[in-house]
């Protein structure tokens, strides 16, 4: 009887899925995959396996693989629908078995909110007058979320086509702005999402729109906040790269931004 040997695959995860990783033993499904990621379904959360050329979105395990193919015996990625097993703390692919080597994390790096005017007219060249994303969603969702009216919650979530809909990336690219203000409103619009995502999207999502709350975001959002705070010289680029982010992911998180910046700027209390 031969005796498959499975690959060892050390990512670079945060230190919630190694925890998970450890107390949910057991088959999981494969929810989507592709050649550069592949989407298990875990309990309440999503959990990603991505390549090295993969947006390091939050709630994933960024490996050095070249493809998601290299997971299995046959070469290909693993199909929708497949059983994962966790156990000992990692994830047995049929070809691998990957566990979390190394613990990252990718905050959105903490913005004063004083210094939201300054954002926002740095912003606003760079992204456009005319923004893709305001012309798929409802003006008055958009106007509520710029006044951290809860409403604009219930409007937004899941609206839109994709894994993740754009409304929801408009509400994730808000939350981790107002998160990274310490802002009083990032608590009450946070909790009324935790309360609605599970039934108003997709798993994916609403994963996302969870790590949000927790400040969490991929690095090309951190480095456009970093950019509008210290390096202005940064902005357009920091905004190209953003919004090459999925077909409209990428453009709702720039516009929850602006609307964070909106809010913040008006120094107006939650509605």
């Amino acid at each position: 009887m031969t005796t498959t040997v499975l690959a060892d695959v050390a990512a670079a995860g945060p230190r919630w899925i190694r925890e998970l990783l450890t107390t949910v033993p057991g088959q999981v499904p494969v929810l989507h995959s592709g050649p550069d990621a592949v989407y298990l379904d875990v309990g309440d959360d999503v959990i990603a396996v991505l390549s090295r050329r993969a947006v390091l979105v939050p709630g994933s395990l960024h490996t050095t693989l070249t493809s998601t193919g290299e997971l299995t015996l046959d070469g290909h990625p693993p199909l929708p629908g497949s059983p994962v097993t966790i156990s000992g703390g990692a994830l047995h692919f049929s070809g691998a078995r990957v566990r979390v080597g190394r613990i990252s994390a990718h905050p959105a790096p903490a913005i004063d909110p004083g210094a939201a005017s300054r954002m926002a007219s740095r912003l606003a060249p760079a992204l456009g007058s005319t923004h893709a994303a305001r012309a798929e969603l409802p003006a008055s969702a958009l106007r509520d979320l710029a006044a951290a009216d809860a409403r604009a919650v219930t409007a937004l979530l899941g609206l839109g086509s994709g894994l993740t809909p754009l409304g929801d990336d408009v509400l994730s690219g808000w939350l981790a702005t107002v998160v990274a203000a310490t802002h009083p409103c990032a608590a009450r619009i946070g909790h009324h999402v935790l309360a609605l995502a599970g039934e108003r999207t997709t798993a994916l999502s609403a994963t996302l729109l969870r790590r949000a709350v927790h400040g969490e975001t991929v690095p090309q959002f951190a480095e456009l906040l970093h950019a509008l705070s210290a390096h202005p010289e940064r902005v357009a680029p920091a905004v190209a790269d953003l919004t090459g982010i999925g077909h409209t992911s990428g453009h709702g998180l720039a516009l929850g931004l602006s609307l964070a910046l909106d809010h913040l700027r008006s120094r107006s209390t939650c509605s």
